[in-house]
């Protein structure tokens, strides 16, 4: 007698850490519980009443109706308060042959199913609601039930479901799943999404449209309207990319609008995919053989993308971004490990003046060209930018003979050490040779006038140009 109420304050110390933040590794699977999982466990505080072949206990069996055989006039169970967190179906079917209604109801503890029901069971309709712990119903504890047609899980904290719950009684018609937890993400019920509108499972979903998903990426969004966007995105990413619906966000009028990852790393592309799923705001191109950026900035497409992915490619030049107006509404843009020698910096200062969404540029790890030309204006760049160019310590010159400026840090390097000597006579161009000639037509207006206007003065003689015009 001790050892059993021993045993029994022991399950129940568990139980109840359980409910207050102890997660099991296995929570919710049939095979995460070593131990006995018996009915006659909870036999002490239970309490049973029999009406009209309706058997309602409460806490627990008491241990008459586990070990007198009547239970052929039973043919509908109603456990209440189950006080562990483990059931052992099995057993209930062995105890309770004849069942054809089973209701589970507050039982907040319970959150693992042991053993299953078979083929043999006469049960036509389970009812679990109110089992706050539970997150899964195993597919494999319904799915040889032959008779079962009605499967209500109204109610609970369930958070995933295998596609097999529903599909795999034969006879099963209605299936109710409204006011759950539903993690619509991957291993959730991301399986709805390539289900038809009329296909089987969906026609026995009775509040399909009621079901919400609760889980962070798209808590409080309709799963039916997430299921759908889903849908679109398989069906729609290209066959070299993996592509996945990171975020959903509303807009003022309750549309939802996907943010969507195109991941197409390391897939030896040449050139970037010409299609990608609707709303896609990230693409990551990272690993493979492009060399031009000229197609992502031609595809209508890629207007729409907000993280740009491009590390260890081949691209060797970037000017096609130059007045485009992505290049003013990105968010993220990444060129590590490519071939830039240079960029046009006047193009990208503007771009980064004028784009308020702009995060993180990435430009390391690049043979960058290190002359008194181009290095000037770029380490102005960067520095202008330092706190959304985030990778300074990797931007540097590319190898070379001069070791004063081989892989040289660029925005701390020394520009004497890049213009010195013959390096400072950068050569003028031909605007600045018209802009100084200018300047000097000025100047020789502007004395000419100064002379002219003091000699009036002291003489009162008009300058010569006065004196012949009309």
């Amino acid at each position: 007698m001790l050892l059993r109420v021993f045993k029994t304050f022991l399950l129940l110390s568990l139980a109840q850490a359980a409910t207050t933040g102890v997660t099991l590794r296995n929570h919710n699977k049939t095979d995460g519980f070593d131990g006995p999982c018996l009915l006659s466990e909870y036999t002490n505080r239970a309490s049973c009443t029999l009406y009209n072949e309706v058997l309602l206990c409460a806490r627990g069996f008491t241990s008459n109706w586990l070990t007198k055989a009547r239970y052929h006039l039973i043919s509908h169970l109603k456990i209440l308060e189950w006080p562990g967190y483990c059931v052992n179906v099995g057993h209930l079917q062995s105890h309770f042959p004849y069942l054809r209604t089973l209701d589970i109801i507050n039982s907040t503890i319970l959150k693992i199913f042991k053993g299953n029901f078979d083929s043999s069971s006469k049960i036509e309709k389970i009812t679990m609601h109110d089992l706050t712990s539970l997150w899964e119903v195993p597919a494999s504890l319904v799915e040889n039930m032959r008779h079962l047609q009605v499967l209500d899980l109204r109610n609970n904290s369930l958070r995933h479901m295998k596609e097999n719950l529903i599909r795999g009684p034969p006879v099963l018609e209605t299936v109710y799943l409204a006011n759950n937890n539903w993690d619509c993400s991957d291993g959730g019920l991301d399986w709805l999404a390539i289900e038809n509108e009329n296909g089987t499972v969906r026609n026995k979903l009775a509040d399909y449209y009621q079901l919400m998903c609760h889980q962070q990426l798209y808590r409080g969004k309709p799963l039916y309207k997430v299921m759908d966007i889903i849908r679109t995105v398989k069906q729609t990413c290209p066959e070299m990319c993996v592509c996945a619906m990171t975020h959903v966000v509303s807009d003022a009028k309750g549309t939802l609008i996907p943010l969507i990852t195109a991941n197409c790393t390391e897939k030896d592309l040449e050139h970037p995919p010409a299609s990608l799923p609707p709303s896609t705001t990230t693409l990551r191109l990272e690993g493979n053989k492009l060399t031009s950026i000229g197609e992502l900035v031609q595809n209508p497409q890629y207007q729409t993308l907000m993280d740009l992915y491009l590390d260890n490619n081949s691209i060797q030049s970037v000017k096609e971004w130059e007045g485009s107006e992505w290049f003013s509404t990105f968010r993220v843009l990444s060129l590590r490990g490519n071939l830039l020698k240079q960029i046009p910096v006047y193009a990208f200062d503007k771009a980064f003046q004028g784009n308020n969404n702009i995060m993180h540029v990435f430009l390391g790890h690049n043979p960058w060209r290190c002359d008194c030309h181009f290095i000037p204006r770029f380490q102005g760049l960067l520095l202008k930018y330092k706190r959304v160019i985030r990778d300074l310590m990797d931007i540097r010159c590319a190898r070379s003979d001069d070791k004063t400026i081989s892989y040289v840090q660029i925005s701390t390097m020394a520009l004497g050490d890049v213009c010195r000597n013959s390096d400072v006579n950068m050569p003028i161009s031909t605007i600045n040779i018209v802009n100084l000639v200018l300047l000097m037509l000025i100047l020789i207006v502007v004395g000419r006038f100064v002379y002219d206007w003091h000699k009036f003065r002291a003489t009162g003689k008009l300058p010569w140009i006065s004196s012949i015009l009309p």
